[in-house]
């Protein structure tokens, strides 16, 4: 049994929690991919992403996440036309969520708007995509995701597919479409953030 985890954006607006957290069922990173960056510089809030262009994630299922306040400001984007769908509060601009669509059950919560992820919770954050980081692969980060963790997300989205664990989902409404419809960047707006 694992714990259960505050979430907010920055303001408070957007209100929610991650339910059965635990080392078993969620992974723990930081990701310095170009994405990443993009989203955060495209929010334009501060804090989002470390000194080297690290954004910390939590990952889990979306049954384990639910927002109980605040849903009006739930908004989307995508980087490109088929890119991950990624979330934030449209009140001050944290960034919620990443995820690929309502069949894949998979959400990534960046740290940003988890209130306290204790250790022992959500496991120690390895770098991954390192090779995109801001000055170089930081020291300890890995260029890729380490198979260690590849298999270990392997295994979580097969057991919550099979648990039917993608349902509900605080990002998707009954019928599987985001919640809001979705901002795509141009490859203008998208270079810009680059």
């Amino acid at each position: 049994m694992g714990v259960e985890l505050e979430l907010r954006c920055r303001c408070g607006a957007l209100r929610g929690t991650m339910s059965d957290v635990s080392t078993s069922n969620s992974n723990h990173a930081v990701c310095y991919c170009a994405d990443c960056q993009a989203f955060a510089r495209w929010l334009g809030s501060p804090g989002i992403m470390d000194e080297r262009g690290g954004t910390e994630i939590v990952q889990v299922s979306p049954s384990q996440v639910r927002w109980t306040d605040g849903l009006d400001q739930l908004r989307f984007v995508r980087l490109a036309p088929k890119g991950l769908l990624r979330s934030y509060s449209t009140c001050c601009r944290t960034p919620v969520g990443n995820m690929v669509s309502a069949k894949v059950p998979f959400v990534g919560v960046p740290r940003v708007a988890i209130v306290d992820a204790p250790v022992e919770a959500v496991g120690p954050a390895p770098g991954v995509r390192g090779g995109s980081a801001i000055g170089g692969t930081p020291p300890g980060a890995f260029t890729s995701a380490p198979l260690g963790m590849i298999a270990h997300s392997i295994r979580m989205m097969l057991r919550w597919w099979i648990r039917g664990m993608g349902r509900p989902s605080a990002y998707f409404d009954e019928q599987g479409a985001p919640r809001s419809t979705p901002t795509v960047l141009t490859p203008d707006e998208r270079a810009r953030v680059s």
